[in-house]
C-alpha cells in the first residue's frame, strides 16, 4: 500500500461502494406498553419498600419504564425509532429539570461518587 495514494485509494472505494448504497428500512419495534410500564414500577415501587431503592430512583425508575415499554403503544402496535428516541427525550428532559437530577449530577461531578437522594 503506497502511503502517497493512502487518501485517494480510500476515497475511490467509498465512491464504488456508494454506487448501489440504499439506506436500511427503519425499524418497527413491538412493545409492551402499559402493562409493561405497570409492571416495571411495581418492581420499582418494590424496591423502595425493600430499601433498595431511594424516592428519586423511583421517579428514573419510572420515567425509564415510560421508554422501555413504548409508551401508551400496545403490543399489537408498532412503534418507529423515531417515536422510542421522543420517548427517551421526553423522558430525558423532565428528569434533568428535577432538583434531585440536577443534585446528583452536580455531586457526580464535583466527587466523581453517585448521590443517592
Amino acid at each position: 500500500m503506497n502511503r502517497d495514494r493512502l487518501l485517494a485509494d480510500a476515497k475511490a472505494k467509498a465512491l464504488a461502494l456508494a454506487e448501489n448504497y440504499s439506506p436500511p428500512e427503519a425499524p418497527e419495534i413491538s412493545l409492551p406498553g402499559k402493562t409493561a410500564r405497570t409492571a416495571m414500577a411495581m418492581a420499582v415501587e418494590g424496591f423502595k419498600l425493600s430499601g433498595k431503592a431511594t424516592p428519586h430512583d423511583v421517579t428514573v425508575g419510572k420515567a425509564l419504564a415510560g421508554v422501555l415499554s413504548g409508551g401508551d403503544t400496545d403490543i399489537t402496535e408498532t412503534i418507529g425509532e423515531d417515536a422510542l428516541l421522543a420517548l427517551e427525550r421526553a423522558a430525558f428532559v423532565a428528569l434533568s429539570k428535577t432538583p434531585e437530577s440536577l443534585a446528583r449530577v452536580s455531586h457526580m461531578l464535583k466527587t466523581g461518587k453517585p448521590l443517592r437522594n
